[in-house]
């Protein structure tokens, strides 16, 4: 048998080696417990740091998908709440409209009634110039850094903004639009009915009264090219069907009128009223776009111009009828307007949805991934403590052995 020796001081270094390396397990374990976490340090576990670290990115992006829902919440809200108001102007400007086409009141009364209208139109400026809670100009498109409508008086509105509706991204490969730009919520907005529009011409000297309206053949209608067409008296009784050049349909259209009768023609009907004169012209086109604040400004002339004589009376009429039907199709344009924007409220709904789903799944992958468990950790605690005692107890036993105990 043979016997190694081993040096006093290797016996120490060895010991000491043994008891650092349970203290640093210890502390290791300490540190667990006290922050939560199994993984401190990516030296704790390489691959589950790493898969932290993916994860924590992931849970930094999502926390930016919502900061920028809320702010693109905000905005369709004040987007919802400013044309809700603006519905309830034009509500109340159409009952002044029809206020003033009775024929009772006079001139100073469709004057006054102009006063408020052109009041009320001035409080829809204010609302398309309206900002949201960070001072940027809500219709303004990407321009939201100005004012996006100027009153250029006499010209009327200008919009100065842009066309451009930015996408907020709300979720992983979801984004959705933000508010409308003044453009398409002001500024080109459906006239007439919404497909086809009336007017009778500023020239007409007789006392013809536009009525009701519309396509009733759109088959008919589409066949013709969707073109518009002139009403052409010929006589105060007899009318010819013209294009929108003034040139008489062929084959031939024309027939007989008495007030109050309805004319069709190509798809389309025109009632009348009252009794138009030789050469009195009414147009029915295809809808254009106008901004609202134009129809506003025609109201208000139309209104502002006095009618004492019966012609005049009449050409102010059919402005008042025009306009009407002008501010009824806008009032359904902001109606569709209010949809689009509910939309994407509820869009927003779903994303929330979306993403609170995702992170809590995210952060129960980090936990597990990460975070220690406390019970185990304690149980690990205690046993590394005991066996740090017993290593301390066996060095100090180991330590005090000499030769020179024999020797006494």
């Amino acid at each position: 048998m043979s016997f190694n020796r081993i040096a006093s001081n290797t016996l120490y270094e060895t010991n000491i080696a043994q008891l650092l390396r349970r203290q640093v397990e210890l502390i290791a374990t300490q540190n667990q417990i006290a922050s939560g976490r199994r993984v401190n340090t990516g030296a704790d576990d390489p691959l589950a740091a790493g898969a932290a670290v993916a994860i924590d990115r992931s849970l930094a992006e999502f926390a930016r998908f919502e900061l920028n829902a809320n702010v693109l919440a905000n905005r369709l809200n004040l987007q919802e709440s400013n044309l809700a108001q603006a519905g309830d102007l034009l509500q109340r400007i159409r009952e002044l409209t029809i206020q003033a086409a009775n024929a009772p009141l006079s001139s100073s009364d469709r004057a006054s009634v102009a006063r408020e209208i052109r009041q009320l139109r001035d409080s829809l400026l204010g609302i398309a110039n309206s900002t949201d809670a960070a001072g940027r100009y809500l219709f303004g498109g990407s321009q939201d850094d100005r004012p996006p409508f100027v009153d250029n008086a006499p010209s009327g509105v200008l919009y100065v903004g842009d066309q451009v509706q930015r996408r907020v991204d709300v979720a992983p490969a979801l984004a959705l639009a933000d508010a409308e730009p003044g453009s398409e919520v002001w500024m080109r907005i459906p006239t007439g009915d919404g497909r086809v529009r009336v007017a009778a011409d500023p020239a007409n000297t007789g006392t013809g009264l536009l009525g009701t309206f519309g396509v009733v053949d759109a088959a008919l209608w589409a066949a013709g090219g969707n073109a518009g067409y002139r009403v052409f008296f010929t006589s105060p009784t007899t009318y010819e069907i013209q294009d929108a050049g003034g040139a008489p349909l062929i084959p031939p259209q024309t027939g007989t009128y008495s007030p109050g009768a309805t004319l069709s023609f190509e798809g389309l009907q025109l009632r009348l009223q009252g009794q138009p004169a030789t050469g009195d012209v009414f147009t029915i086109d295809p809808a254009n776009r106008q901004d609202l604040f134009a129809t506003l400004d025609a109201l208000v002339a139309a209104l502002e111009t006095p009618a004492t004589t019966p012609v005049e009376r009449t050409r102010q009429q059919n402005a008042i009828f025009v306009a009407l039907a002008n501010i009824s199709t806008a009032q359904d344009h902001f109606v569709d307007k209010r949809a689009a924007g509910g939309a994407r409220l509820s869009g927003l709904d779903e994303a929330a949805a979306l993403r609170e789903a995702t992170t809590v799944t995210l952060k129960t992958t980090l936990a597990d991934l990460r975070d220690v468990n406390i019970a185990e950790a304690a149980s690990r605690l205690a046993q590394q403590s005991t066996a740090l005692d017993a290593a301390q107890l066996s060095f100090q036993r180991v330590a005090s052995l000499s030769l020179f105990n024999y020797l006494r």
